[in-house]
Order: C-alpha cells, then structure tokens, then sequence
C-alpha cells in the first residue's frame, strides 16, 4: 500500500478547507483582537476577508480594489475616521459602492449611536460584543436582499431583519 494513502473510505475524511461561498466581507475595526475574531469565526464559514483599521484605511481599500466586498462590518469608534463617517462617505460614492451593505457595531452602544449610524446608512447596528451565531444570520440575510436586488439598497431590510431574527431594538434598530 503507498504511505500516503489512507485507508478510510473518502467519505470518512473531513474537509481541509471549508466550501467557499464565494462572498467577500470588509471588517474595519480599529481593535486588532476583534479584526483577528472575526476572521476567524467568517472564514470558519467560507466568507474570504478583507480588513482595514479605520474608516480611512477601508475606504482607500474600496477605491483602490478592483473587487469590492459583498458586505462590510464596521465598529464606530475608531480614530482618524470613525465608523458614522465612513458609513457616510461610502453611501455617497457610486452605485456599486454605496449599494454595499453595512453592519455598524459598537461596544458602547446606546441608543443616540445607533440611531446615528442607521442615518448615515447602516442596514443595521448591532452591539459588541457580537451574538456570532446571530451576526451570521444577519449577514445571511442581507446578502440575500442583495442578491434579489443587486442595484439598489433595500430601505426596510433593518426591519426585515428584526422581524426574521427578533432581534431587540437595542441591537437592530429600523432605518
């Protein structure tokens, strides 16, 4: 028998590599730790990722890629631009950049925060830290939404979320 094969039927041997789902998310968060756990956990589940220490950072990425993200995770608090700028500055880009969805999430939330970013343009705010389990089913969800309506932003999908994942208005708030 050759030493590199096994004698376990093919079945029987677990995946190297998770099935890739073929969507790419931008994480921008100031805190290396969080960036490092969110990797992880989204690769774990096929996502590729992108990331950028601050708002700036994220948005010279989205200028400068010749793919964009299928969807962006962003703190609000960092320095040099801070998430409720960022989110901003990329609903005014172009169509394909500003139809991106956007998670915002802050471990000082309160409610004037989430109200905030919702304005600026985030599909929805959730709090720090994060339900994992509950942040990929948003994440699901809006790509989702995306994928039905490629060119344009869904103005309900923050309600649809907390109708679908009921969630409390203190971690999806309507936009």
């Amino acid at each position: 028998m050759n030493p590199r094969m096994t004698t376990r039927t093919h079945h029987s041997i677990p995946p190297i590599v998770p099935p890739p789902n073929c969507f790419t998310v931008l994480v921008v968060d100031d805190m290396l730790p969080n960036r490092i756990l969110l990797r992880k956990v989204l690769q774990s589940a096929g996502y590729a990722i992108l990331e950028a220490e601050n708002g700036a950072v994220a948005m010279e990425l989205l200028e400068s890629l010749p793919h964009l993200p299928d969807l962006i995770v962003t703190d609000i608090e960092m320095p040099v631009m801070d998430g409720i700028s960022f989110i901003g500055e990329v609903r005014e880009l172009d169509g394909r950049v500003s139809n991106i969805p956007i998670i915002a999430a802050s471990g000082n939330a309160d409610e004037q925060m989430s109200r905030e970013a919702v304005s600026a343009g985030s599909d929805v705010f959730m709090t720090k830290p994060f339900d994992l389990p509950q942040l990929r089913r948003a994440m699901a969800e809006l790509l989702r939404a995306r994928r039905n309506s490629p060119n344009e932003r869904s103005e309900t999908s923050a309600l649809v979320l907390r109708n679908r994942l009921n969630l409390g208005s203190r971690q999806v708030q309507e936009g």
